[in-house]
């Protein structure tokens, strides 16, 4: 999803690491797909980052928001998120004049 140009926000537990992520970094997904940083949000909760943000940038296949709170719950224990809180990480693509 992210390489066919339709998820535009990354979500990630706010690790120690992650949190000086900022406007203009280059980050790489799956090892292979380049990608400038446009901004970075921190939020509490993975509740709150889709109640403020488009779960269909998110999402793609654009769950309803309690099925979009579960794979988030599936993918990080709920400790890790009260713990650290929760970024949403605004990307570009980089080549192929993507916008």
């Amino acid at each position: 999803m992210i390489k066919s140009g339709k998820k535009r926000i990354e979500v990630r537990v706010a690790y120690p690491q992650l949190k000086g992520m900022k406007r203009g970094d280059k980050i790489i997904f799956n090892d292979s797909i380049p990608a400038e940083v446009i901004e970075v949000k921190h939020y509490e909760t993975f509740r709150q980052v889709l109640r403020e943000e488009p779960i269909e940038k998110i999402f793609p296949d654009e769950p309803s928001f309690e099925r979009a709170l579960r794979r988030f719950h599936n993918m990080y224990p709920k400790w890790k998120e009260y713990r650290y809180g929760v970024l949403a990480i605004k990307f570009r693509l980089l080549g192929r004049d993507r916008k």
